[in-house]
């Protein structure tokens, strides 16, 4: 992309810039969607609009590096990659999901297995802090911003710009479903993949117990003749597929968002598994921008009086981390304590352990477990939640801070380094604009 572009993106963050100096007091970001889950206070802040941060400014195809503003979606990015037959090395599965949140916060997919989190897969970036100031950012230039800004969800500052990997890809993808009826066995097969990779793809379901699949893709030119790549943006569901077959074809692009048409498989709570209805809703509208509007707009007045019609419910919506040794273990004291089904099976590697917010060993593989869903309780609110988190210390694990958090100030420090963090806060924010790390992600600030 020409001159034009980064100076049309200079643009847009010097306004940013200028309307954080002008005004005072706490500030909020204000953008479109989210894909956050958690309680948030309704507190008067300035709001900044982030919106017009959502372009693509450059693809650079010889070194493979897309420079991209904070609010682009992986959606658009995904789109002005693969002309180039290229990719972002990490495709989070929803296409709402924007790349400045995605390091934020945390990315993972199913390449994870050979390359690690969205952040392990960026290599430079700009933040604004709450002053105005844009600091570049990488591991060799400012270090400790670099490696403190995963899992900080905004509360250092907001990335103006990131330098984003690329990976040549083709045009399909070959998809390979094992099934399982053993844990343990699942677990070994996936170390052993990661050990030697053989596949460019990795991840898997937990259906129930003693139903396990494992899906192993790699890229191919185009399928075998007279094979046609199959179609899961409409009537017919991804997940369903993986119990229905051992073999199928995708483009590339509907690989990466193979998930998003159902929300993995979020959608059956909206009535999506009921076909008159995915026929009146229309391809366009089958996605995961969609179900957070119908979300959203159910925890409004009206539609929130509905919880009072119905037995009583706690929205477990976590993703975790856990040592690949324990995820067996994890994975059966969770069926009996919270029992939700699917579990999402998504493995990775720690390829750089110096991310201070989210610390993780290198010597060991993690298996991120997806689960998201509601369950019915007797207990006091909250019960499940702790069941998880107790879980996830007790196995040596991390979760991610994107959904509600239950720890007191003491736990959640023990877990989150917070030494790294207010050093941090004091020099990206020393008059405290933007809501604590705690604050923000456990109180709902």
């Amino acid at each position: 992309m020409s001159e034009t572009a980064w100076q049309a993106h200079r643009h847009r963050v010097d306004s940013l810039s200028r309307a954080l100096k002008e005004s005072s007091g706490p500030v909020r970001l204000r953008k479109q969607t989210s894909n956050l889950f958690r309680p948030r206070e309704e507190v008067g802040r300035t709001e900044l609009d982030v919106a017009s941060l959502d372009h693509v400014i450059a693809i650079d195809t010889r070194s493979r590096l897309a420079e991209v503003e904070g609010m682009t979606t992986y959606e658009d990015l995904v789109d002005a990659a693969l002309p180039h037959r290229l990719a972002p090395i990490i495709v989070p599965e929803l296409k709402s999901i924007t790349v400045g949140g995605a390091m934020t916060g945390l990315g993972i997919e199913s390449m994870a297995f050979r390359h690690g989190l969205v952040h392990h897969t960026v290599s430079e970036m700009d933040v604004l802090l709450a002053d105005g100031r844009v600091m570049t950012c990488s591991p060799e230039h400012r270090p400790e911003l670099f490696f403190g800004f995963p899992n900080s969800f905004a509360s250092l500052g907001y990335a103006t710009r990131l330098r984003v990997q690329l990976i040549p890809v083709e045009r399909f993808v070959r998809l390979e479903h094992r099934h399982f009826n053993d844990a343990d066995v699942l677990f070994a097969a996936i170390a052993e993949e990661i050990s030697e990779p053989t596949c460019d793809y990795l991840d898997g379901v937990y259906f129930a117990p003693g139903e396990f699949v494992l899906t192993r893709a790699a890229f191919v030119d185009s399928p075998p003749s007279g094979v046609e790549p199959s179609d899961y943006t409409w009537m017919n569901r991804y997940w369903n597929s993986l119990r229905d077959r051992q073999e199928d074809y995708l483009t590339v692009r509907d690989y990466l968002w193979r998930w998003d048409t159902d929300w993995f498989w979020c959608s059956r709570n909206l009535g999506m598994n009921f076909k008159p209805l995915r026929l009146l809703m229309g391809r366009k509208r089958l996605n995961s921008v969609t179900y957070q509007k119908i979300m959203r707009a159910s925890n409004r007045w009206p539609l929130n009086l509905l919880q009072y019609a119905r037995p009583r419910t706690e929205s477990v919506i976590q993703d975790v981390e856990i040592p690949i040794a324990n995820a067996a273990v994890f994975l059966r004291e969770f069926e009996q304590r919270i029992g939700i089904r699917p579990v999402w099976i998504c493995p990775f590697i720690v390829p750089d352990g110096r991310f201070s917010l989210f610390k993780l060993r290198t010597d060991t593989a993690y298996i991120n477990f997806g689960f998201w869903d509601m369950v019915r309780s007797k207990e006091p609110d909250g019960h499940y939640n702790v069941a998880v988190e107790e879980m996830v210390a007790r196995y040596g694990g991390k979760k991610s801070l994107y959904s509600r958090s239950t720890y007191d100030q003491a736990t959640f420090w023990r877990e989150y380094d917070r030494h790294a963090y207010e050093s941090l806060k004091r020099e990206c924010d020393p008059e405290g604009r933007f809501p604590g790390l705690y604050e923000k992600t456990v109180k709902g600030g």
